[in-house]
């Protein structure tokens, strides 16, 4: 089996959202993005929120050097193919085209696996970091 690493980025103000400062720990102001879970269509599970997206990898670059894209996805009842044309265009507009990917033949050391806070912030309180 070969190994493929795949880049990309994914761009979370084409998402419902406010960015907003807050005040820090240090009490200076951190800038950061509010994105509502259910008016975007994010899961929970335990003490995570999820975003389901889509990837599409073609085996040719595009004209952009681009080999493919990440969607954000959503649960549907029809097939695609048994849509009406006005459902997808529906369909495109709950489900963008969130960020690009590039293909590289070698490895990457990249971590995804971010930092997680289960805490909630109040609008008058001040940040946890």
């Amino acid at each position: 089996m070969s190994e493929r690493t795949l880049s990309g980025s994914i761009a979370l103000t084409k998402l419902t959202c406010v960015i907003m400062e807050k005040k820090g720990k240090d009490g200076k102001p951190v800038k950061g993005v509010f994105i509502p879970i259910d008016i975007n269509g994010l899961e929970t599970k335990d003490t995570a929120v999820y975003l389901p997206v889509r990837v599409t990898v073609k085996d040719e670059a595009d004209k952009y050097d681009q080999h493919g894209f990440i969607a954000k996805s959503v649960k549907r009842e029809k097939k695609w193919s048994e849509m009406t044309d006005a459902e997808k265009e529906s369909e495109k507009v709950l489900t963008p085209i969130l960020g690009n990917i590039k293909d590289f033949a070698q490895g990457s050391s990249n971590d995804a696996s971010g930092a997680a806070s289960d805490t909630t912030i109040g609008e008058e309180d001040d940040l946890p970091f």
